[in-house]
């Protein structure tokens, strides 16, 4: 019994936060509830692709229910790997950069609201071949307010080779780790 009770308090929680799109290699599991949650998102060799042209890349992780979203804290430990051919994709030892934002990267340079939940770190893939690097952690950025209240704030876990001639052709990275997330929606007054 206690089982289905801590299911149905899940999906409540979920209903009144928000979700996880459905992807392969995403799961994120919220409780809480009155306004406020904490969300686990776990990634399992979820993939996100980066082109040569572009040389950055995002995949969505949650999308939250409309409302004034007040981040409170977190932290998140990540491992990547590159799966495709390291000699014509992503090169090793390749410096990649990688953050949490309410909107998905748009450049190499990740900042303003490609940043705006985990600031910005700094990786340099040391995987050989398709391992993973050694996990990273971060810490949620400062606590901030995100209005979402005209349109829902989403989470987007981005990345970026700032060093141009790291990326010689399409790749793919692959991520595993953790991302916790204690969060407030404020409500939506429209």
């Amino acid at each position: 019994m206690a089982r289905g009770l801590q299911r149905t308090l899940q999906r409540a929680a979920a209903r009144e936060a928000g979700s996880a799109p459905a992807k392969a290699g995403l799961k994120a599991v919220t409780t809480g509830g009155n306004g406020r949650f904490r969300t686990v998102v776990t990634l399992t060799a979820m993939e996100i692709a980066v082109t040569s042209a572009l040389k950055y890349g995002s995949q969505k992780l949650f999308d939250f229910a409309p409302g004034k979203i007040r981040m409170l804290g977190g932290t998140a430990s990540l491992a990547f790997a590159v799966t495709t051919t390291r000699a014509s994709t992503i090169i090793a030892s390749a410096a990649m950069d990688w953050a949490l934002g309410t909107a998905a990267a748009s450049n190499v340079t990740l900042a303003t609201t490609m940043v705006d939940v985990i600031a910005k770190q700094d990786k340099t893939l040391d995987g050989a071949a398709a391992a993973y690097t050694t996990a990273q952690a971060a810490d949620v950025a400062a606590a901030a307010t995100h209005d979402g209240t005209a349109t829902a704030k989403d989470a987007y876990l981005n990345i970026g080779f700032p060093t141009g001639t790291d990326v010689l052709g399409n790749g793919t990275i692959a991520v595993n780790g953790t991302i916790t997330l204690l969060w407030e929606n404020w409500g939506d007054n429209a």
